[in-house]
């Protein structure tokens, strides 16, 4: 039995557990080198090939739906088609995972809803998190007031902005009553009120695990923004925080998961919740813990598989 990787080339941390958990039998597909596969889907189940590697679905016990990333069409396909050959790709891809009856982290449906900002903050307030002061709007009149306040402003959904060979990153930035808000109408923004923080926790959770992570950074608004100074350590999670969200992760049917959190004067507040969050960069601070629990999860597809 194998487990399906599902993600890009470059992607390191699918090196990472390759190397570290050989006994997984894994079958790599990335979907940047989408052409140098052979798929095939039937009644029955797929087929993936690649040189002399084979993957049938009756072999497949669990699917780790990572980072895919399309693949470069330049030179190839005329550019007008690209949207429409990405898309083909990944309807085969999803549909792939979404009929799969074996262990998956995650299936992208479920990633989707639970990704959702919206879905998110209502979630968040049904389970008793609390959270900064907010507005999601596309009301020119509402960000006015609320440039009068702190706050910052933030993407809804997508932090990247690609045109021709150029991508801009959108991120969290303090919001400014001298910018132009005309076009806002057209995009709605998320808003928030500033809290001049203590610190910041990132809570890696996967399969009724915690992995809390304290963040101290010299950005009081984005830790993730460039020339940072940060400094990870591991923080006791609140008993309280933990079962908010044990409670948040089986209302979203989520198995795994990154909680970023907010604290000032040791109250907790929700930010938000990645579906599909970075998880690497933290796995030496806990020992190797995060990685083993990723590994038992998928191990037991295989454990199921032969039953």
């Amino acid at each position: 039995m194998q487990t399906l990787l599902i993600t890009s080339s470059f992607d390191k941390t699918c090196d990472y557990i390759q190397v570290k958990f050989p006994e997984l039998n894994y079958f790599r597909l990335n979907v940047d080198k989408f052409s140098s596969y052979k798929l095939e889907i039937i009644a029955d189940g797929f087929r993936i090939e690649c040189g002399e590697h084979r993957l049938f679905s009756s072999e497949c016990s669990s699917i780790y739906f990572r980072k895919p990333v399309f693949e470069n069409l330049d030179g190839n396909i005329d550019v007008q088609y690209h949207n429409f050959v990405h898309k083909e790709s990944y309807s085969l891809i999803e549909g792939l995972i979404e009929s799969f009856s074996g262990r998956c982290l995650s299936k992208p449906s479920v990633m989707r809803r639970a990704n959702n900002k919206v879905f998110q903050i209502m979630l968040a307030k049904s389970v008793g998190f609390l959270m900064p002061q907010l507005s999601i709007t596309n009301d020119e009149i509402v960000l006015k007031k609320w440039a009068k306040d702190d706050a910052i402003v933030k993407p809804l959904a997508i932090g990247t902005v690609e045109y021709k060979t150029k991508k801009e990153f959108v991120q969290t930035n303090r919001l400014s009553s001298e910018k132009d808000t005309s076009a806002l109408k057209y995009a709605p923004v998320y808003l928030q009120k500033f809290v001049d923080k203590d610190y910041e926790v990132r809570v890696t959770a996967i399969n009724g695990q915690f992995f809390p992570a304290r963040i101290d950074a010299s950005n009081p608004v984005d830790w993730r923004k460039p020339n940072t100074e940060t400094l990870f350590t591991k923080c006791v999670l609140p008993e309280n925080i933990e079962q908010q969200c044990r409670t948040y992760m089986y209302k979203s049917s989520m198995d795994f998961g990154c909680f970023d959190f907010l604290v000032k004067d040791n109250v907790w507040y929700f930010l938000e919740m990645n579906a599909n969050g970075q998880w690497g960069w933290l796995d030496n601070l806990f020992e190797g813990k995060i990685s083993d629990a990723i590994a038992t999860y998928l191990k037991s597809g295989l454990k199921n598989a032969h039953c």
